[in-house]
């Protein structure tokens, strides 16, 4: 009888060991292929035109299998009728594009779909706000902010001062982040509120820049500033300053124009990294751009997760302007999509065209301004 009840228990062991081993890899196995599927299909969004409104229409790019994928849905309308063209371009104002947590102003109509997770503002009547991943900045006035945090759909708000920073510039005088600087961008990460500002300061026939990372510690409330370490071969320009509108982030990464290419500010080294493999794509997949009728900046467009959208504009003296987009991953180029007059073009690393999509851009918007990929950072002044 024991040994029956002893071999029963050791056959019982062997089939729990063989259930816990299938569920730890099969079934994580099987997760992460989902989540590989998820975090390869990326969102995005085209503007559709006609004479009453423009609407914004879903849809998704497989990174992995090189596919657009139609989801039929529209995210936003905007009525023509009272509403200026030029602030267009600030719809959406921040969209996470996972979740679908959404800022728009308030003219617009929001879908059905997204009615849950939306946030409409006044522009340009509201104070001044600026948006990251689950956190806003509103300005109260002189050094006067309210911090707003949002975690699990719950929203937590804190009275925040911000006294100037002061600092010397290389004329050896006295300058503070009030006179000379802007906030470019607002990330959460943990028990820290980080905020980038860009400053710039004339110099003898110059102007130089600067920048500078605030960590705000929700626990103590304590404020530090660092400086980021700016290359010699990297330039900031104050016609083309970082601002919550042309900047990003991914995890504790803030992402920035300069002069020549993107260039990720990393928090833990407090330095400032070009994206130089850029460059590289630009010569290969994107080689007419170099020949574009008017200089060509490169621009970020987003981000995705763990994703960066560069786009590299290209104008043609007789022809309507195209965009061409890269997805890049640590730098990596891990997508091409090219957007023309009649529709969009998917691009191989072998530099073919894998796909074409009958997506026609509307006339109001050139080199693929109808193109609006997700990003959580954004403002809703409009003289950002």
């Amino acid at each position: 009888m024991k040994e029956k009840e002893q071999k029963f228990k050791q056959v019982l062991s062997l089939f729990i060991i063989f259930v816990l081993t299938f569920i730890m890899t099969c079934g994580c196995s099987t997760e992460e292929r989902k989540e590989k599927v998820k975090l390869n299909e990326v969102p995005f969004a085209i503007i559709e035109e006609n004479d009453d409104e423009v609407k914004a229409k879903l849809y998704y790019w497989d990174l992995e299998h090189k596919k657009i994928k139609d989801e039929s849905k529209i995210m936003y309308t905007i009525p023509k009728k009272d509403v200026p063209s030029e602030i267009y371009k600030k719809s959406p104002i921040s969209w996470d594009g996972k979740e679908y947590l959404i800022v728009v102003p308030s003219y617009v109509q929001v879908s059905q779909d997204y009615q849950g997770n939306v946030e409409k503002v006044e522009i340009p009547l509201q104070e001044k706000i600026i948006w990251g991943k689950g956190v806003k900045l509103i300005s109260k006035g002189k050094d006067r902010y309210i911090l707003a945090l949002s975690e699990n759909n719950k929203n937590k708000e804190m009275e925040m001062v911000i006294p100037p920073y002061f600092f010397k510039g290389e004329d050896g005088k006295e300058y503070s982040t009030e006179e000379t600087g802007t906030i470019a961008g607002i990330i959460e990460n943990g028990s820290e509120v980080l905020t980038l500002y860009s400053c710039f300061i004339p110099g003898e026939g110059k102007i130089y820049s600067k920048l500078f990372i605030l960590k705000y510690d929700l626990e103590t409330k304590g404020m530090e500033w660092k400086e980021v370490k700016i290359p010699e071969d990297l330039e900031l320009s104050p016609a083309l300053p970082p601002l919550p509108d042309n900047t990003t982030s991914i995890e504790k990464s803030f992402f920035i124009p300069t002069l020549t290419v993107p260039a990720e500010v990393d928090i833990d080294s407090m330095k400032l990294k070009p994206i130089n493999n850029i460059i590289e794509y630009q010569k290969k997949y994107a080689s007419e751009t170099l020949k574009s009728a008017m200089p060509v900046n490169i621009e970020i467009l987003g981000s995705y997760e763990d994703i960066l959208f560069v786009g590299i504009q290209m104008v043609k003296p007789t022809e309507p302007p195209e965009l061409y987009v890269f997805a890049l991953k640590d730098g990596q180029m891990m997508g091409l999509l090219r957007r023309t007059e009649k529709g969009i073009e998917l691009i191989d690393q072998e530099n073919k065209v894998v796909g074409t999509y009958d997506i026609p851009r509307s006339s109001s918007f050139g080199g693929g301004r109808d193109i609006i990929f997700p990003n959580t950072s954004g403002t809703n002044s409009m003289m950002e």
